[in-house]
């Protein structure tokens, strides 16, 4: 394929450099003159008049520019390779580097198992595992998001899991300490143990939403786990899932006649006509451990 980018072959050489870290680790991976990449390299910069490398040390490491057509290409040339070591082999090989991206208590709770046994039967796919409860949006077509917010997301494909039923609760400590809450008014004014940074909490009768109030966190931090920690060690008062309250808990239910609604979860990627085959065999893998664990549990 001859075009302003020259052959192919050069925007291959281009990634292998970036993704082996040095010029000479893609040409000992290639069986390749380092002398030939690096005039091949030149070339193609000169080309597209974009500085796609840099010299850093004694290493070439991608340029902001270059670090940008990394994650364009990279996810392509994946492609390619697989579909020729397809053809060549007369069998499908699953490889390539996926990025993950899912609340910690999510992955403790029921996703390491089938994330362990995906890796140990394709052994050829690479993961990037991000255990964070942060709204990270999807950059390539190889990143994946396990989120309840899919605010600012047009374009992405968003995927039900399921959804998680929420109530509010505080411990003993806590209302010996600052008194009976019994009104939305109290609630909204208490010191509040939270997973994340949202403020406007929205507040159900049944399936009607009665009203919003507002709140001001004393302690974010991001594991549902911790958060209900501290508030059966008295710190304040929590929207919990319902799912993760036992009755062994130090937890009190405050206002029961209300609820924060069904938090849906969503498994989020970037739409793309042709997917690589390790991204789709995870998606369909995650999809299946998430509803199944859901669908055995307890109805709360």
């Amino acid at each position: 394929m001859n075009s302003i980018y020259g052959n192919i072959d050069d925007l291959f050489l281009f990634c292998a450099v970036v993704e082996k870290g040095s010029l000479l680790s893609a040409s000992r991976s290639l069986q390749l003159p380092v002398s030939t990449m690096s005039r091949r390299l030149s070339a193609l910069e000169e080309r597209l008049g974009i500085r796609l490398l840099e010299k850093k040390g004694r290493e070439l490491v991608a340029t902001e520019d270059g670090e940008a057509a990394f994650q364009s290409l990279s996810s392509g040339m994946e492609s390619l390779q697989a579909g020729f070591l397809d053809l060549l082999k007369g069998k499908d090989v699953i490889q390539g580097k996926i990025k993950l991206t899912v609340p910690h208590n999510f992955y403790g709770s029921f996703l390491s198992n089938t994330i362990e046994n995906f890796l140990i039967q394709y052994p050829k796919v690479q993961l990037d595992l991000v255990l964070s409860q942060q709204h990270l949006v999807p950059e390539t077509d190889r990143d994946l998001l396990v989120t309840f917010n899919v605010s600012n997301l047009e374009g992405m494909i968003a995927r039900p899991l399921f959804k998680a039923k929420h109530g509010f609760f505080t411990s003993q400590k806590y209302l010996e300490r600052r008194g009976a809450i019994t009104t939305p008014e109290q609630l909204a004014q208490q010191d509040w143990v939270s997973v994340d940074h949202v403020t406007d909490i929205p507040l159900y009768k049944g399936d009607t939403l009665e009203r919003n109030i507002s709140i001001q966190p004393k302690f974010v931090v991001n594991d549902i786990h911790r958060v209900a920690e501290a508030v059966e060690n008295g710190l304040g008062v929590a929207s919990l899932p319902f799912r993760h309250i036992s009755p062994n808990m130090d937890l009190i239910q405050l206002l029961p006649e209300y609820h924060r609604g069904d938090r849906q979860a969503y498994l989020v990627y970037k739409e793309r006509k042709y997917q690589p085959k390790a991204l789709t065999l995870l998606i369909n893998a995650l999809i299946e451990s998430i509803r199944s664990f859901h669908n055995e549990a307890p109805a709360s």
